[in-house]
């Protein structure tokens, strides 16, 4: 294996984000963009929190944005700025799904939807006394709090693109299975080319932010952000954090034939669908896309029927995906969901069995987290183990009280199934082929697996993990172990 310093080097951190954990504070990053250039000075005091103010006057506003896990932290930030004479003002997700909840609350204004032009005028009027714009927008008094439901960008196009800066950008590494592997990233960031979804799903709270529908950027706006990047950041990594890429065929193609024809050298991630089309994976894989995330959340076919009746998969389709993808060299990674209160331990052996079947390059394995603002929130806050909102962030323990399977039990489950999958032959096939063609891939698998032992989701003697060792230079001779 690696050296110790090596190890230290690329291990997780408190700055690594994967899945959905994403660090840089894009929302704010893009209201920010917004605000300063409207002549307010934007200065971030952290990753939740944002600091509009004019020179030399007080108060300022303290603008606050997190998912639900992170809330309690939002909430003493909240406390510190109001004790500073400031003025708060939450978004984000969890702020849109339960603002109900929060009368007693220390926010001066919650903001229902986009915030880049209803926070232009939340300052214009508490910073400038220009109350005309906000006068124009719903406002509902709770208790202390006004409530303002935003209206939605129609042009992205016509927003400025994110305050960004390279000490938040340095800070941050992609450490799930990618090329270029955190030791080669350079400053990564993340990027919206879309807002909306086309989908509907009972489990996501998107559209309490984003409204129905998806409103697409321009090709060659996207490709001037992303310019931009290169040229101020050096970036050589993106996340694209749409909800609907590639699932609009001509559009996805047409961004990503821009990107091609305009910016060298840059290699992104984005999640998509199953159901996107051939043609377009192909596209995004000449375009630099190194890695597609594909939301198929049920671990055995049965549990896939459950969770998405209206559109089932199948593990064929599943895996000849996956295999044409692996042979343009973008890596797959799959979001899969356990926890739901009607499996059993009957289920769990189903799960054990299937997941060894799936020919993907990574599983990202949650519990069933119903957020505030969704259907499923609707459907199971009655059912809830825990009420602490820092539980609620996919992986640390099953929120939704199964009768028939415990907490630890769920622990334990979640671990079999990182071992069963990493330890399989399905997947020692599908990591032989991909650096048969892609040899160079070697650093990114070895810096993985620092990734997947610092979480403790592989056993240690994966047929795999000796090809590693074998290849130190990165030339692949693989050995047959029976």
């Amino acid at each position: 294996m690696m050296s110790k310093q090596k190890q230290q080097n690329i291990a997780p951190n408190k700055f690594t984000f994967h899945g959905h954990g994403h660090p840089e504070p894009i929302g704010l990053e893009y209201i920010a963009g917004a605000v300063a250039s409207s002549g307010f000075i934007c200065q971030f005091k952290g990753n939740w929190e944002l600091e509009v103010s004019l020179p030399d006057q007080q108060p300022k506003l303290i603008l606050l944005s997190a998912i639900t896990s992170d809330f309690h932290q939002i909430l003493q930030a909240a406390h510190h700025a109001r004790e500073r004479g400031n003025l708060t003002v939450l978004g984000g997700y969890h702020a849109c799904g339960c603002y109900n909840d929060l009368i007693d609350s220390p926010f001066d204004y919650i903001v229902i939807g986009e915030g880049e032009e209803v926070v232009i005028a939340i300052a214009k009027a508490r910073l400038l006394g220009v109350w005309d714009d906000l006068d124009s927008y719903e406002v509902k008094n709770v208790g202390l709090t006004k409530i303002v439901r935003a209206n939605r960008v129609e042009k992205l196009d016509s927003l400025p693109i994110p305050l960004r800066s390279e000490q938040r950008l340095s800070q941050y590494r992609i450490h799930d299975l990618m090329w270029p592997p955190p030791s080669l990233q350079q400053n990564p960031a993340l990027i919206l080319g879309s807002r909306g979804c086309v989908h509907n799903c009972d489990f996501c709270a998107s559209s309490t932010v984003w409204g129905h529908g998806v409103r697409l950027r321009s090709p060659e706006n996207v490709v001037g952000e992303l310019q931009d990047l290169q040229t101020r950041f050096d970036t050589n990594t993106v996340v694209f954090i749409d909800q609907s890429l590639g699932q609009i065929k001509k559009w996805s193609i047409d961004l990503c034939n821009a990107i091609k024809n305009n910016v060298k050298g840059m290699h992104w991630y984005h999640q998509s669908n199953l159901t996107v089309d051939r043609d377009v994976i192909r596209a995004m894989a000449e375009a630099g896309c190194k890695k597609i995330g594909f939301g198929i959340e049920g671990v055995s076919p049965d549990a896939i029927s459950r969770i998405k009746p209206v559109n089932p998969i199948n593990y064929d389709t599943i895996n000849e995906l996956c295999d044409f993808c692996n042979a343009l060299g973008i890596f797959v990674k799959a979001y899969l969901i356990i926890g739901f209160p009607w499996e059993t331990e009957d289920t769990v052996d189903e799960y054990l069995m299937w997941i060894q079947k799936l020919r993907v390059n990574q599983v990202k394995i949650s519990y069933f987290t119903p957020f505030p603002g969704s259907r499923a929130w609707e459907q199971y806050s009655n059912q809830l183990v825990t009420t602490d909102w820092s539980d609620f962030d996919t992986v640390k323990m099953p929120v939704v009280r199964n009768p028939n399977i415990s907490v630890e039990r769920y622990h334990e489950i979640r671990n079999l199934l990182f071992k069963a999958f990493y330890g399989s032959p399905s997947y020692a096939d599908v990591t032989s082929k991909i650096l048969r063609l892609y040899p160079h891939y070697v650093q990114s698998y070895k810096e993985f697996t620092v990734f997947l032992q610092h979480f403790d989701m592989i056993n240690g003697d994966e047929i795999w993990l000796e090809w590693l060792n074998q290849n130190q230079a990165g030339e692949i001779r693989l050995v047959a172990k029976h």
